[in-house]
């Protein structure tokens, strides 16, 4: 979904895996759906299975489930920006280093 990643967006496409991005662009192919869709609902169920659903305060997540948990998030936003702000994708383009 994703045309051009930056380093935590790529971090959030390897932590969400095939399966959730396949999920997200199938959203995005009803045609009751308006773009963004997919990257939005996907974002919220990531809160509800980390944050929502836990019952209680989250406590002491080690750096790698943070960074995890906000990679997946900070994909799901930058593939929501593409798909709405399509004329403005050219220059947010970060080249590969």
């Amino acid at each position: 979904m994703i045309k051009s990643h930056d380093q935590w967006s790529k971090l959030g496409e390897e932590y969400l895996g095939e399966h959730n991005i396949a999920w997200a662009e199938k959203m995005e192919s009803y045609p009751t759906q308006v773009a963004g869709s997919g990257p939005l609902t996907l974002m919220k169920a990531i809160m509800n299975d980390y944050w929502a659903d836990v019952r209680g305060p989250t406590k002491d997540w080690p750096a790698e489930h943070v960074d995890m948990v906000m990679a997946k998030l900070y994909w799901c936003w930058v593939a929501w920006l593409e798909a709405t702000h399509v004329d403005l994708a050219e220059e947010w383009k970060v080249e590969d280093e």
